[in-house]
């Protein structure tokens, strides 16, 4: 607003005396009047031209050859580097590794270069194993456990029986190794007599579970295995639970003093969880008893003290009570669509 009314004021006695009058300093009015005016005159527009190529650009057919190279089988798998230097021993030089990063970044290859492609999140296609009776399918996981000392750990390895919710397997060691897994596994399938083409085995995707070495036992021993989802729990839901019980016993130690002093902690809670508790998930029965084919006597005594009860008092109950049935199939991922 001031320098509207110095404008005004100037055409009459000039910009010197304006300025005087209001104040400022003559030479700052003269500096926007000339930024003002610059930006309100409209620029010519400048006319694009095309870039000149550079005369050691590399031509697009070189372009080819070299995305030809480093997508085929052989190098596929390796870094631009380890290309690079494969070929420099051979005598053979397409450009620098640095070129090769443009190259591929220009063709959107900067990642999994395979045939197909890398499975990206959500891809994976979703895990559904069912079983309707015990050693159908097993499921393994493991978990850490807290030594004497901070940074000090033990891992329980843990296999379980999806239908009947039975630990059929386990150990604790000082690490987490695809070689004792193996074992386990062998053992696990040895002593329940797994015949080939019976027994699936799911599990997450962490080293020791997609270790080529395992892959190589299972197929050995006829086994068919199964992975979670990358960062879905829910595909490996029974080792989870089964977890969550170890950990909420009451007597689980803050820290266990010694990998032994863990061992007979836990041999303790695999008797307990095999051959006393009662799970909610198989009609209250134990475990044990679920995978030896115990449940049909135990669901007829129970039947039998119910009706006794029933014809003592039937004045409270509705109707002719009934014992929790034991499902007849367990799922990893149920359809949404079942008729049993």
């Amino acid at each position: 607003m001031l320098d509207a009314h110095v404008e005004r004021y100037a055409l009459k006695v000039g910009v010197g005396r304006a300025c005087r009058v209001f104040g400022l300093n003559a030479r700052s009015v003269r500096h926007r009047r000339q930024s003002t005016q610059g930006r309100a005159r409209p620029r010519p527009a400048r006319e694009s031209q095309p870039r000149k190529a550079h005369p050691a650009a590399i031509s697009s057919v070189e372009k080819d050859q070299i995305i030809e190279t480093l997508c085929s089988e052989r190098f596929c798998d390796l870094a631009p580097a380890q290309v690079y230097a494969t070929l420099l021993d051979e005598g053979c030089y397409l450009c620098s590794e640095r070129q090769m990063y443009r190259i591929l970044a220009e063709r959107d290859l900067v990642r999994e270069r395979r045939r197909g492609g890398h499975q990206r999140a959500g891809s994976y296609g979703v895990p559904r194993l069912e079983a309707t009776g015990p050693n159908q399918v097993w499921t393994w996981d493991i978990t850490k456990l807290a030594g004497p000392a901070k940074g000090v750990r033990y891992f329980l390895y843990s296999i379980i029986d999806i239908y009947s919710r039975k630990i059929v397997g386990w150990t604790i060691a000082e690490r987490e190794s695809e070689k004792i897994a193996k074992r386990l596994i062998r053992e696990t399938c040895r002593r329940y007599g797994i015949d080939r083409d019976q027994l699936t085995i799911h599990s997450d995707r962490g080293s020791p579970m997609i270790a080529g070495t395992v892959a190589e036992l299972l197929n050995e021993l006829g086994v068919a295995k199964s992975h979670s989802r990358p960062r879905v729990s829910n595909d490996n839901p029974f080792i989870e639970a089964h977890f969550k019980t170890l950990k909420y016993r009451p007597d689980y130690p803050t820290r266990f003093d010694s990998i032994n002093h863990a061992r007979s902690w836990c041999r303790k809670f695999v008797t307990w969880y095999n051959e006393v508790h009662y799970h909610s998930a198989i009609g209250y029965m134990r475990p044990a008893d679920l995978h030896d084919g115990n449940h049909t006597i135990i669901l007829e005594r129970r039947q039998q003290a119910l009706d006794a009860a029933h014809n003592t008092h039937p004045e409270r109950f509705n109707r002719r009570p009934a014992p929790t049935p034991v499902p007849t199939r367990a799922w990893i991922n149920r359809p949404t669509i079942q008729t049993d």
